[in-house]
Parts: C-alpha cells; sequence; structure tokens
C-alpha cells in the first residue's frame, strides 16, 4: 500500500481522528494581514483551515487526501479544498499572503513553499523536532517515529531561507493539540 492510499484508509476508517488545531498556529496566523489567501498546505481535513475560515480569512486546503478534503469542504463549505500532492504544488508563484504548515515535513519543497508566499507575505510552520521521539518511545506523545519526518535541533531556519525569521522557537509544547517537542516559525518573504 502506497503513502496516499495508507492516509485515504486512515481518513475513511476514523483511524485518523481529528486532533485539535495548534493554538499557537491559529494564533500566528490571525495574526498577519489578511488582504491575500491562506494556504493550509497539508492540511488534512481542515482543524486550522476551518477555524480560520471561520475568522473571516480566504483559505484554500490542499491535501493528497480526498477524503480529507471533502471532509473539511463538506464541515465548511468556505473553504476552498484542492486534492493535490504536496511535491507538486498546483499554484502560481506569489499566489499566497501566508502559507501555514504543520505536522508535515518533506524538506525538498521548501523553495517551492517559499515561492508560493506573495512579496510580503509569511510562512507560518510548525513541525515535530528529533527530540519528540523520546516523548513517543515513553508513551507520552503521538506521532512520527521516523526521523526522517523529524527536524534536527536548528533546522528549520536554515530550511526556510531566504525568507526573513520573525520568530522562531523550539521545545516542548502542551496544548489541546497533544503534547510534542516542535519547532515554529513565523518567516517573512522580502516585500
Amino acid at each position: 500500500m502506497g503513502e496516499r492510499e495508507r492516509w485515504e484508509e486512515l481518513y475513511a476508517t476514523g483511524a485518523r481522528p481529528d486532533r485539535p488545531p495548534s493554538e499557537w498556529a491559529l494564533r500566528a496566523a490571525a495574526g498577519l494581514p489578511n488582504d491575500l489567501c491562506l494556504l493550509d498546505l497539508a492540511g488534512g481535513s481542515g482543524r486550522h483551515a476551518i477555524p480560520l475560515a471561520r475568522a473571516g480569512r480566504r483559505v484554500v486546503l490542499l491535501d493528497f487526501s480526498a477524503t480529507a478534503v471533502r471532509a473539511a469542504v463538506r464541515r465548511e463549505p468556505i473553504v476552498m479544498g484542492v486534492v493535490a500532492d504536496a511535491a507538486l504544488l498546483p499554484f502560481k508563484p506569489a499566489s499566497f499572503g501566508v502559507v501555514l504548515v504543520t505536522n508535515f515535513l518533506e524538506r525538498t519543497i521548501f523553495p517551492d513553499i517559499a515561492a508560493l508566499i506573495a512579496p510580503g507575505g509569511y510562512l507560518v510552520y510548525e513541525t515535530y523536532t528529533k527530540p519528540h521521539l523520546d516523548l513517543v518511545h515513553r508513551g507520552l506523545a503521538s506521532g512520527p517515529t521516523s526521523a526522517t519526518y523529524l527536524l534536527d535541533p536548528g533546522e528549520l531556519p536554515t530550511l526556510c531561507r531566504p525568507l526573513q525569521v520573525v520568530t522562531c522557537e523550539e521545545g516542548e509544547v502542551t496544548d489541546d493539540a497533544g503534547r510534542r517537542h516542535s519547532a515554529r516559525i513565523v518567516a517573512r518573504r522580502d516585500p
């Protein structure tokens, strides 16, 4: 079974239940200028896209799971759903004022993500770091168990270049979305 099929099955069977959104990601994205569309990249079934759209932001949710995208749009029809692989981003450069990414890591597409951001726009990114494995192994958290999908300490700002870091932090976090060790960044494309 391929990766896409595995995720389709997880969403279709309910084995991938919706988790609450990251409070930090919502706050960070909501606090940014609201004139251009926000892209929720690899946004699953809309745990971030839906509350941001309901708060007045124009939101495009992209995920490679058609089941997840349909669920998000069914729950909130003002979310524009796109089924596509994040590695093959089907958008013109500079299409978005904000690109939001949570709990997804594909290092090779960072230049493509940066290209999607309009001049003066932002990247809001939060995902797991390698110290998260310790929490998973101790049964204190869930999440990826392969180092391929975990950031090295200090790696996120490097991946985001040439964007300018506005704020960056790493460490253990506990909120409604669960306990995790993550890196978080807000980075800006030069105007």
